[in-house]
């Protein structure tokens, strides 16, 4: 059997992105993340290793090394990238470009792990409250009831929508779909914003008001911090995927079972999901210690002698 001539790195990097985009059905987003962290790795390794012209010469000391001058930036994001450089080598290992995979099981930057925050009901109400368009509050509405990641909801088309059967079609991550029931609050916001959508040919929910194209994500994001703004919670923190959190938290304290929740959210591992469980207890902790705190005393626990 003969052996498949070896691609430069650029026709590696093409051909896994194809594949990423057309065969594994990944968000143009996330097909262009994967472009950006390749462009590092092979800026990285004109730098330091100009000999080195195909990605079956690159040897995992120089991954290594790639991985290493990432210091400074976010774990996270370190590890994000070196995740990237895995799946390219894996990708083309599996189509016989490489012998092995140097970034296979490269030791990673530790992470704090951190549980969810979700919005009070108070927070929840100023917001909604703040969202004086129909623009605006159709938008908040979908991610505060409807748990929307943001590229989710800017992914939103007209078919999409049965405000008649009260549900949505969310494409989610990976082509995945998931139909997530849509609220009175949610309804009516998109009823009320429908009217003053810009008539365009575009399908989308949401379109520019200038052209009518559809709305890119950093639009979106640009819109919600007006909102944020007009509600004074600028010094809260609050994004998408906060709200995402918000979402998932109530609906856990509302006593909705956890396997709803993970269907509700589009996770495919439960373990994901179960991160809020953990967030739900936090807060529960925290009431019955200021609870301890307010009635025993000082020392949260510590017991009153008898008299």
């Amino acid at each position: 059997m003969a052996t498949p001539t070896r691609l430069g790195f650029e026709e590696a990097a093409s051909a896994f992105l194809d594949y990423l985009a057309s065969y594994r059905g990944y968000s143009i987003h996330t097909v262009k993340a994967y472009a950006r962290d390749l462009r590092e790795l092979r800026g990285f390794l004109a730098r330091r290793h100009r000999s080195i012209k195909r990605p079956d010469q690159v040897r995992r000391e120089m991954v290594v090394q790639f991985a290493i001058s990432l210091k400074g930036q976010a774990p996270l994001t370190v590890r994000r990238k070196v995740a990237a450089v895995a799946s390219f080598y894996g990708f083309l290992q599996d189509t016989g470009q490489v012998d092995i995979n140097p970034a296979r099981g490269l030791p990673l930057p530790k992470v704090a792990k951190t549980l969810p925050t979700a919005l009070s009901e108070e927070q929840a109400r100023a917001l909604l409250e703040a969202a004086h368009t129909p623009w605006h509050r159709a938008m908040l509405a979908l991610l505060l009831f409807a748990g929307l990641r943001r590229s989710e909801l800017t992914a939103i088309t007209l078919d999409d929508i049965e405000l008649a059967n009260a549900q949505l079609l969310v494409r989610g991550k990976g082509a995945k779909q998931r139909l997530v029931p849509l609220t009175p609050v949610v309804i009516e916001a998109i009823r009320q914003y429908l009217p003053c959508r810009t008539q365009t040919n575009s399908n989308h929910l949401f379109v520019s008001r200038v052209g009518g194209r559809p709305l890119h994500g950093r639009v979106a994001g640009r819109m919600l911090n007006r909102v944020i703004q007009q509600a004074g919670l600028s010094d809260e923190r609050i994004t998408p995927h906060r709200l995402r959190h918000t979402f998932a938290t109530h609906l856990i304290r509302s006593g909705v079972d956890i396997r709803t929740v993970q269907e509700l959210l589009g996770h495919a591992d439960l373990q994901t999901t179960a991160r809020y469980l953990h967030s739900d207890t936090r807060a529960k902790q925290e009431a019955v210690g200021r609870l301890a705190a307010t009635l025993g005393g000082t020392q949260a626990g510590r017991a009153t002698p008898a008299p």
